[in-house]
């Protein structure tokens, strides 16, 4: 009794010396705008809500950069009473000039002596025409939500969709003939969501690498992130068992840009089944100036090419029958 007693007071000693910080719980709910448009290019339009919900009035500092010139283009400061909530507006920080062109603004949300908060935003420009007739520049602000450590596939079938036991995610699978010299290019897509670079299939003899490369990663500050890489070829649907790569093994006798016989590594088989499988981090603006593609697997032109894919397999087999 007396070592638990003893334990429970060192404890609560620790805590004691811990700063304020550390054991406030969230002193305020901030609320992100969805995708707005900017009335005019001078008017202003709210980007963050600030609610407080500690027990006492909290000092915010609200800074914007400008993620391409790495300056602060507003510092906004303010008091938010207990349980009210105080708008933070935005303005059309920097007049672009090209339709469709982007530039990113990190807001950093700093409350005195307890916390701080980060998102992203960017600014897209559209040209439109008035109610004049003239064109006219309309601006629009967009979210960019991180996404850690999602999944990343190369274009094809899913296998939830012809398999659903197999796996509830939606990792997509690239059949493929290797008995066609040269470059084939497939899109590279993370969390079923995003077009983020392409896969490169090079043929030449009896050798393939594949290879792959991300849209704008030669864009000023880059900031997509590759956590991990995961390469296979399978001969057949039906030899796939499994599908979750730290299941079946991380490392494979195929690797990106590393050369692979198709009649030693494959037993001649041309026709076969690629799986690509890494991970990244990344957000919507991998770049202050660029945007990704949205992924719509049901255009015309991929539902086409994932025809075409499936007609190409071995039959699947079906169990029971």
């Amino acid at each position: 009794m007396k070592r638990a007693f003893s334990l429970a007071l060192a404890v609560v000693l620790v805590l004691a010396l811990l700063p304020e910080a550390a054991l406030a719980a969230s002193t305020v709910k901030i609320t992100t705008a969805k995708e707005f448009r900017f009335k005019t290019v001078k008017s202003e339009e709210t980007a963050l809500s600030i609610k407080n919900v500690s027990t006492k009035a909290l000092d915010v500092t609200v800074t914007v950069r400008d993620e391409y010139t790495r300056k602060n283009v507003q510092t906004i400061k303010f008091t938010v009473q207990k349980g009210k909530t105080v708008p933070v507006k935005a303005y059309v920080y920097k007049a672009l000039s090209k339709e469709g062109e982007v530039n990113v603004y990190r807001y950093t949300v700093k409350v005195l002596g307890n916390e701080t908060k980060t998102y992203y935003f960017a600014q897209k420009l559209t040209i439109i025409k008035g109610p004049d007739g003239k064109m006219m520049k309309s601006y629009k602000q967009i979210p960019s939500p991180f996404y850690p450590n999602n999944t990343v596939s190369s274009f094809g079938p899913h296998f939830r969709d012809l398999t659903p036991n197999l796996t509830d995610k939606w990792y997509m699978f690239t059949p493929i003939n290797l008995a066609i010299q040269g470059r084939q290019i497939f899109p590279l897509v993370a969390s079923n969501i995003y077009e983020v670079g392409e896969v490169f299939v090079d043929v030449s003899g009896d050798y393939v690498t594949v290879s792959y490369r991300l849209f704008h990663e030669d864009k000023k500050h880059f900031n997509t992130d590759v956590r991990s890489e995961y390469l296979n070829f399978f001969n057949s649907y039906n030899d796939i068992t499994v599908v979750e790569p730290e299941d079946i093994g991380m490392a494979t006798r195929f690797a990106f840009n590393r050369p692979f016989s198709i009649q030693n590594d494959l037993g001649g088989d041309t026709n076969v089944l690629m799986f690509v499988r890494n991970r990244m981090s990344y957000y919507p603006f991998p770049s202050p100036k660029s945007e990704l593609i949205r992924f719509w697997e049901n255009k015309a032109e991929y539902k086409a090419l994932r025809e075409a894919m499936l007609y190409m397999m071995d039959p699947i087999a079906v169990p029971g029958k």
